[in-house]
């Protein structure tokens, strides 16, 4: 599989790089970076996710969008683990039922907002990225 890049919603951006993408926030046409292509899972992957803690599946995820050559896997699985360690519950972000609903809580980061979720993981890629230049 051909490592994914990036492209701008309005068009005006093709083929940048995860790296361009994090630390370039908005596209320069002010668009929004999307994938140009969306990986798939096969059904044994997303089976064999059933028993992966957060940050396995994260990983797994993850991967499939972030080059190698830009990241390595362990710099990844560093990156991922780091981001999930002020969370105050072992599954981050957990599904609990109540009466005859499931909710997903992403409340338990350290601002108790559903923020938490991504920016733990985007200021571990910043520190990433700009520790290697």
């Amino acid at each position: 599989m051909a490592p994914v890049r990036y492209r701008s919603t309005r068009g005006d951006v093709t083929g940048a790089s995860f790296e361009e993408v994090v630390l370039g926030g908005l596209a320069p046409d002010r668009g929004l970076y999307v994938p140009d292509s969306i990986p798939t899972f096969t059904p044994a992957e997303v089976e064999a996710m059933r028993s992966y803690s957060f940050a396995q599946i994260a990983f797994r995820i993850m991967s499939k969008y972030i080059p190698e050559d830009e990241i390595p896997p362990a710099d990844l699985e560093d990156i991922i683990n780091r981001s999930v360690t002020a969370f105050r519950d072992p599954g981050v972000t957990p599904v609990v039922k109540t009466g005859d609903v499931w909710t997903l809580e992403l409340f338990h980061g350290p601002t108790f907002a559903f923020k938490d979720v991504a920016l733990q993981f985007l200021g571990n890629l910043f520190e990433y990225f700009i520790d290697k230049k």
